[in-house]
């Protein structure tokens, strides 16, 4: 089964029981006379109810979203909102989910486009960690790199990674840097290319980074080392 819906919800991250717009269609199973265990019967009777109660699915996807937005942003106050969402069947009970929202940080006007993914256990409840990726649709827009900026990113990349190597020599060479501007000022830029130690050698490396205009602040950093263009993206709010 295979179902696609619209959240009309804002969800701040001090509230726990948003409410959404559009109800489930979904009817239940016809029963069947073979019956089961007990316990088997119990656990089965536990994961249908839960499998037709979308508002319950829907809670603990926003949940699970919102705290990660969060979280990144070292528990910054953060507002979202939702907009298309898959569910289609996934194994051992789990559905995968995948949509797309925005979010914004508390004072902020402008929203940041966001897609996310997930895994929903039917049985428990409950919604795993969410992966997520920041600066899609919406208002994003690429922009030419800000030479300043980019230096300032090099610098950081290289003491984050003295400090995790411990290496005498390091150098980036960045092949290419692709700026977004998103939201109130906000750039997302990622990068690649090669890190170079020295007589220690040398890695590719993938470079994710969320960086506020307005403060000079680096809300979010992160590298992952021997990544090529090719490799699965990472997400650019994820830290490190």
């Amino acid at each position: 089964m295979h179902a696609c819906w619209t959240w009309g919800l804002v969800l701040l991250l001090a509230h726990s029981t948003p409410a959404f717009a559009v109800e489930p269609g979904a009817t239940a199973p016809a029963p069947t006379r073979t019956l089961p265990s007990p316990v088997l019967d119990s656990a089965s009777r536990a994961a249908q109810a839960r499998g037709s109660d979308r508002p319950s699915l829907e809670r603990a996807v926003a949940g699970v979203v919102v705290g990660a937005l969060a979280a990144q942003f070292d528990g910054r106050a953060v507002e979202a909102r939702f907009g298309a969402i898959d569910d289609q069947p996934g194994e051992a009970g789990r559905r995968a989910i995948s949509g797309e929202g925005q979010m914004r940080f508390a004072g902020d006007w402008a929203w940041i486009g966001f897609n996310f993914r997930t895994q929903y256990d039917v049985l428990l409840g409950q919604a795993a960690a969410p992966e997520l990726v920041l600066g899609v649709g919406g208002d994003a827009r690429p922009v030419p790199n800000d030479t300043a900026v980019v230096q300032q990113l090099d610098d950081r990349l290289v003491q984050a990674l003295r400090e995790e190597l411990a290496f005498a020599s390091i150098r980036l060479q960045l092949d290419r840097i692709e700026s977004v501007e998103t939201g109130q000022n906000y750039l997302l830029i990622d990068a690649w290319g090669l890190a170079d130690f020295g007589r220690d050698g040398s890695s590719k490396i993938r470079i994710a980074a969320f960086y506020d205009r307005r403060s000079g602040q680096w809300l979010q950093l992160h590298y992952d080392l021997g990544s090529a263009p090719d490799d699965t993206a990472i997400p650019p709010v994820a830290g490190r």
